[in-house]
């Protein structure tokens, strides 16, 4: 049965092409904390890159399962690049988490439990959780990321503040989950779109990655001894929630987003921040592969 789109989108398709960058990641190994000299923060980033090589697979093959059913012929381009974007995704957070592993020579047996821990929780959902379910998880779990980005995006202050080392990996991560910000949406919605089984995908979502980082956040500062310096973390968590002049936390910041996600007429383009995109793309070294799905 070939599916009829249902999905309002609020701009024009955005070209959604895969880049293969090869990052170097030259000098990382003399920035231990490079997300603002904050060992909180570099932490906490850290974890969120060690969600992604599995995670990605996850999405992408949440999505694949119901490609056939799309007979839009631009709707199949979008999806072929979602894929191709999430695979090179992968790709690049694994390189770099293989460098967070032997950063100091103390990581890799942290950096490995992660790992596992993610995967097992992922095999769980692909066990337990039907075709739709896993697709209204990808979701929501999309939402998540795009409003992440589209912080890096917003906030070139704090961009500046993550070490050259790795902030080509994260902008040009941003600008790609904000390309593709729709597509696992628009096809939920065609494929179903029950509001209350994307609503419990979302919380659900939420739940596990927040208590998956806030846990392996605190595992990192423990194998680095800070866990019991308060104004450290402190700081830390001040730079992560906190709000003062104007300027909101790394989280605080994409709070108000994460709410838009349970109106019942949400879609992710209603957030039209694709005017970012360009100017954040001339910051990017040249790929080392390039290739439109």
């Amino acid at each position: 049965m070939k599916l009829l789109s249902r999905s309002r989108r609020a701009v024009a398709r955005l070209p959604i092409r895969p880049r293969r960058m090869n990052f170097r990641f030259q000098g990382f190994e003399q920035s231990r904390y490079w997300f603002d000299n904050d060992p909180v923060l570099t932490h906490f980033m850290n974890v969120l890159s060690v969600t992604f090589p599995d995670g990605e697979r996850f999405f992408v093959d949440a999505v694949r399962a119901f490609r056939d059913q799309v007979d839009d012929p631009q709707r199949q381009k979008d999806i072929s690049g979602f894929i191709g974007q999430e695979a090179m995704h992968s790709l690049e957070h694994k390189a770099f988490n293989d460098l967070v592993a032997g950063h100091g020579g103390g990581y890799d047996a942290l950096v490995n439990e992660a790992l596992g821990v993610a995967r097992r929780l992922l095999a769980g959902a692909r066990e337990h959780l039907s075709a739709e379910r896993q697709l209204a998880a990808t979701a929501g779990l999309e939402h998540i990321t795009a409003i992440l980005a589209d912080t890096i995006l917003k906030r070139a202050d704090m961009v500046e503040k993550m070490d050259p080392s790795v902030r080509p990996l994260w902008v040009w991560h941003a600008i790609e989950e904000t390309e593709h910000k729709a597509v696992a949406f628009d096809l939920y919605q065609d494929v179903s779109g029950d509001y209350w089984q994307r609503q419990r995908a979302f919380f659900y979502g939420t739940a596990y990655l927040t208590v998956f980082s806030a846990y392996f956040t605190w595992r990192f500062l423990k194998e680095d001894g800070l866990h019991r310096r308060p104004l450290t973390l402190a700081k830390g968590l001040w730079k992560m929630f906190g709000y003062s002049f104007g300027h909101k936390g790394v989280v605080t910041q994409a709070i108000p987003a994460w709410f838009q996600y349970l109106r019942p007429g949400f879609h992710p383009w209603q957030d039209d921040n694709s005017h970012l995109l360009e100017q954040w793309r001339a910051t990017l070294p040249e790929p080392a592969v390039s290739e439109a799905a």
